[in-house]
């Protein structure tokens, strides 16, 4: 395993440790497992039903991947539209989380990873999904690493729905600022000022934001091919955009 796969699996699992569903939901997370999946519902009603039924890929003999899947909230919620579901995580404890919450739940599965690959067959998958994944991960190198496992995966004239950030909705100086600080300097600093030590590395932070140029370019290298950019209405706009992807 690669020092930064090392790095963002342990990251993962301290903060899954702690609490796996204030990470996955930072904004409305309240304590409150069934409103938490509920809202990956309701999100997927909004997100994803409008690109399956445009293309119709889901159905009980369709697989979909929900890579960076946390607890499996989308995971749960693509069950409910495909027969196989795969649940991919870099953390083992959100994985063992996810296993447990979905419990009884047919055609679900969960697996971790190296955050850089899908332990999964080549053209296994009919639709991959990604939500607030890709914001995280703490390079473009990793972000290209990931897009092409996912041309690798996907089956011909099939597609994917991924999510990036495109700017952040913070002063970006303090990106940079961050980005400059030694880990464990950073991870002190937040703690002085009472924020989350656990959020101070490059795994939360994640890499700089992409223009819609930039997520061209690297599909283009990963040999993915982008039939159109989606806005995200579940953030500030000009802040995140959706990717629909299909493998060349």
């Amino acid at each position: 395993m690669s020092d930064i796969s090392s790095r963002m699996k342990t990251a993962w699992n301290s903060r899954a440790r702690r609490d796996a569903y204030f990470y996955v939901e930072t904004t409305f997370w309240n304590n409150d497992k069934a409103a938490f999946f509920a809202l990956g519902e309701a999100r997927s009603v909004t997100l994803i039903d409008p690109v399956l039924n445009a293309h119709g890929i889901a159905g009980a003999g369709a697989t979909a991947i929900d890579l960076g899947c946390g607890v499996g909230r989308f995971t749960q919620a693509l069950g409910r539209r495909f027969g196989t579901v795969i649940g991919l995580d870099v953390s083992e404890d959100m994985v063992t989380q996810a296993r447990s919450a979905a419990h009884g739940l047919p055609g679900l599965s969960f697996t971790a990873t190296d955050g850089m690959a899908m332990p999964l067959p080549d053209a296994s998958a009919d639709f991959i999904w990604s939500y607030e994944v890709f914001q995280h991960m703490p390079s473009h190198d990793v972000m290209l690493s990931n897009l092409r496992e996912v041309a690798r995966t996907l089956r011909p004239a099939r597609y994917a729905l991924l999510h990036f950030r495109t700017a952040h909705a913070y002063p970006a100086a303090l990106w940079h600022i961050a980005r400059l600080m030694p880990p464990p300097l950073m991870r002190a600093l937040k703690q002085a000022l009472g924020k989350d030590p656990l959020t101070a590395d490059a795994s939360w932070r994640g890499a700089s934001p992409v223009s819609r140029t930039a997520i061209q370019e690297m599909c283009k290298a990963a040999a993915l091919e982008i039939v159109e950019f989606l806005e995200d209405p579940t953030h500030r706009p000009g802040t995140r955009i959706f990717a629909l992807l299909r493998r060349k």
